[in-house]
């Protein structure tokens, strides 16, 4: 078989066609990076050994310091640093937008660190991600219980809100292409919209209330020639027509504790690109070397055919994974042939 670059295995699989080997990438917690390079001993083996094949890089609200381990983000939300920062205090403690300004997400300042990210990355399918622009970061206005709450008792302060944060949105993906071009691939966005075993939120009240603005800031996306992708963690498989319907080309982790990938891939995989999909949560933690190499072999034989997959861990390698697990899932991604 003819050997393809490294993007171009993305445009194939986009496309649903196979190549050479299937496109991966591997992300590591940064507290996994020492024990695994000294494995290989190689401090360089992301780079030497682990050719990602797509490469992400997010845009989102600037930070500013407060006291100890708070900082407050642009919208005025008080968070408490941590590997999953904690809102310590929302944006509109009333169901009102009255005296309150969005800020806009869009000036140069919040694009400046792509510069180098994208010079670096020529090579790669580079996507640049929107962190925390729509249901995520009304959680963080409201609070998460009490955004959810809004839904049922204040609708039209929902409805303003969403608006809101969908025109920063549009804004920010005018500004992207205009500054950056066909330097970038895709845009996406972070929109965690499961549980681990169900939607956060009722179908119909999502398609009601997100769907429609999800629908044109990705139709913009892709007005613009540019691939979609979504990512949401947990149980996502009843909206997964909904998000072919509305244009995502990529939707990822595709978490195998909460879907039936095999199931999604059989059903989906025509329509949509699966990313993910390697256990994070049992096989790589608690699994034995050979479980981990099942796995990922399965999904090289029912995922990658045809095309539509781009295989990845569903979470970084993450502190507790045993060296011996996660150095059989690199050399299985790396040595495909």
């Amino acid at each position: 078989m003819t050997e393809f670059s490294i993007r171009q295995r993305v445009l194939n699989t986009l496309s649903g066609k196979e190549s050479d080997i299937c496109p991966y990438y591997i992300w590591i917690d940064k507290a996994m990076v020492k024990p695994i390079a000294d494995y290989y001993g190689d401090v360089n083996f992301q780079q030497t050994i682990i050719q990602e094949h797509t490469v992400m890089a997010e845009v989102g609200a600037l930070q500013k310091p407060l006291d100890g381990d708070l900082y407050e983000d642009e919208f005025g939300v008080t968070l408490l640093e941590g590997f999953i920062p904690h809102v310590e205090k929302p944006a509109l403690l009333e169901p009102s937008l009255k005296g309150y300004d969005f800020p806009d997400l869009s000036t140069p300042d919040h694009f400046d660190h792509l510069e180098k990210w994208l010079a670096a990355h020529e090579d790669r399918f580079r996507i640049v991600q929107m962190k925390q622009f729509l249901s995520e970061r009304l959680w963080s206005l409201r609070g998460f219980e009490q955004s959810f709450m809004d839904f049922y008792l204040n609708r039209v302060f929902i409805e303003d809100v969403l608006e809101n944060l969908m025109e920063n949105c549009l804004r920010v993906v005018d500004a992207l292409v205009t500054r950056f071009g066909d330097k970038i691939d895709a845009i996406g966005m972070t929109e965690d919209t499961g549980s681990e075993h169900a939607l956060l939120m009722d179908p119909n009240m999502w398609r009601e209330f997100i769907k429609p603005r999800l629908k044109k800031i990705f139709g913009r996306v892709k007005a613009k020639g540019k691939f979609a992708y979504f990512h949401s963690c947990g149980h996502i498989e009843p909206i997964v027509p909904d998000l072919i319907e509305i244009g995502i080309d990529i939707l990822q982790p595709i978490q195998p504790e909460s879907n039936d990938i095999f199931t999604l891939k059989s059903e989906y995989g025509r329509d949509i690109c699966l990313a993910g999909g390697i256990s994070t949560q049992k096989t790589l933690p608690f699994g034995s070397s050979r479980d981990v190499l099942n796995e990922v072999n399965m999904c090289l034989s029912v995922m990658a055919k045809g095309g539509g997959y781009i295989m990845a861990p569903a979470k970084p390698i993450l502190p507790g994974v045993p060296i011996e697990n996660a150095v059989t899932l690199i050399d299985r991604f790396t040595k495909q042939h």
